[in-house]
């Protein structure tokens, strides 16, 4: 008896002193989560010192910076907004599963236990034994196990390079929104005023009977709609304050008394031709949703593989020892998986039509990429020229308001015409300002459309994040770091970076 037991002592304690993990529970307390979100501000020290090293050069490694423009927004963004950080947790999670995809598979082991209860005089009443069983299981199959996960870390990289561009689109609009909306909110109080004071004219010559009451009705009518627009001014401002927020990552509080600035808000600009035709080429070739779909195709790939190579026979060998009446025997088995009712035909075809669809995908994607950058050009094209109009529209009806004020001072004209002359300029001020909008609508859809800033400024802040991941934090930077991967298409496959075709 003695034997078996020593022999499971053995096995127990070469299985500890192999080393396993232990749990350790991380519990979630949203109070405490809440807290450390209303505690978030741009001046963390802690923020500082990651931040440091990125900063621009106009900055001179100081943080916080006397005044926040896009790349400053965009890099606390980076670092702060929760979207990324849960990105960064998918990445760490596919890194990890390559660990697990080239583990060796543990070997099994059983126990025989028997006892004659009527054994003969002398003889030994225990039979006992143990087996175990190695499935050989490396090679071809493992290599294709860790090439899968191992394109999983890549999809992964770039599905957190698409996290973070729509973190940086999401800070770009929200102050876009925000600078259009306090200058609307500017116009708006200034078109109130003019239109109070129209209207409050406009009912002193209705009460003296020098106009119709239809006159003092539309001043009205023109006195309500300043107010709703001033009421859509405010509302759209506190809106886009908190669209700011939310994309960084801080409390629309922590926004409070922060000096935003923007050179250059007044002049949207698109590249030239040759700039926008050579970041068409890159966008069509390496964008990182049709990278992704490049991975998919290559993992698609990898699993027909996989699939082919499992309807051939997997060996499984097992020594084992004996102890039968006194009789020691050392046994040995092997068996093997016989293909006799089928040979994986079924897996076989599911891989391989999985395949042609992700080729399918890749092909998809790509058109609407072309799709997108002819849409996004087209419509930067129209919009500049749109703004220009506006603004010559602008500066007719300021002409003309500066000619009705003169004629006023000349007792030219009265003060109702004087007011409406004010209004229309206003009216024209607000047509430029909503031309400004659409323009820079155009040129986000544009940088949309080619997945790349088109700020020289901000461009230079973007490059080094492709490449890999500075701002995370220490203990979730490990694995390998996000970046655009090269892939291409080959006989109709597609083949990622670092893989031969």
């Amino acid at each position: 008896m003695r034997h078996p037991f020593f022999c499971l002592a053995a096995c127990a304690a070469a299985t500890l002193l192999g080393g396993c993990a232990t749990y350790r529970p991380a519990p979630v307390d949203p109070a405490a989560t809440r807290a450390q979100w209303q505690a978030r501000r741009l001046d963390d020290p802690t923020l500082a010192a990651r931040l440091r090293p990125w900063l621009p050069a106009r900055d001179h490694g100081q943080w916080p910076p006397s005044s926040y423009g896009r790349a400053e927004l965009v890099l606390a963004a980076l670092a702060l907004n929760p979207d990324v950080d849960e990105a960064r947790s998918h990445l760490a999670e596919a890194s990890a599963a390559v660990r697990t995809a080239g583990a060796l598979p543990n070997p099994t082991l059983s126990l025989a236990l028997e006892r004659y209860t009527q054994a003969q005089a002398g003889s030994a009443p225990w039979l006992w034994g143990f087996s175990t069983d190695f499935l050989l299981d490396g090679g071809l199959r493992r290599r294709l196990r860790v090439q899968l996960a191992d394109q999983g870390v890549r999809g992964a990289r770039l599905d957190y390079a698409e996290s973070l561009w729509k973190v940086r689109s999401a800070v770009r609009d929200a102050l876009v929104q925000q600078r259009i909306a306090q200058r609307q909110q500017t116009l708006a109080a200034r078109t109130m005023a003019a239109a109070e004071a129209l209207e409050q004219a406009a009912r002193q010559r209705v009460a003296l009977g020098e106009d119709e009451p239809q006159v003092a009705l539309q001043a009205a009518q023109t006195l309500a709609q300043a107010r709703s627009d001033q009421a859509a001014a405010a509302q759209r401002l506190a809106g886009a304050q908190s669209q700011l927020a939310r994309a960084i990552g801080l409390p629309s509080s922590a926004l409070e008394g922060l000096d935003l600035r923007w050179e250059g808000f007044d002049q949207p600009t698109a590249p030239t031709p040759a700039q926008l035709d050579t970041l068409a080429d890159q966008a069509l070739l390496a964008r990182p949703d049709l990278e992704r779909a490049l991975v998919d195709y290559a993992s698609r790939e990898t699993e027909l593989r996989q699939q082919v190579h499992n309807q051939y026979p997997q060996l499984s060998l097992g020594p084992g020892y004996t102890y039968d009446h006194g009789m020691r025997k050392l046994t040995f088995n092997a068996s093997l998986s016989l293909p006799v009712f089928n040979q994986n035909q079924g897996p076989i075809a599911e891989a391989r039509a999985r395949r042609e669809t992700a080729a399918a995908h890749v092909r998809a994607v790509q058109a609407d990429i072309a799709g997108a950058i002819d849409a996004a050009r087209a419509r930067l094209t129209t919009a500049l020229p749109a703004l220009a109009a506006a603004r010559a529209g602008r500066q007719a009806a300021e002409r003309t308001r500066a000619q009705a004020e003169h004629a006023f001072a000349l007792g030219a004209i009265d003060r109702p015409a004087l007011l409406a002359a004010r209004l229309s300029a206003l009216a024209a001020e607000q047509t430029a300002l909503a031309a400004l909008e659409a323009a820079w609508q155009a040129e986000a859809a544009l940088e949309d459309a080619l997945r790349t800033p088109l700020d020289a400024e901000e461009a230079a802040l973007w490059r080094p994040m492709e490449t890999r991941d500075p701002l995370a934090p220490a203990a979730k930077n490990e694995g390998p770091q996000p970046g655009p991967q090269a892939a291409a298409m080959k006989d109709g496959k597609a083949v990622p970076a670092g893989e031969s075709p």
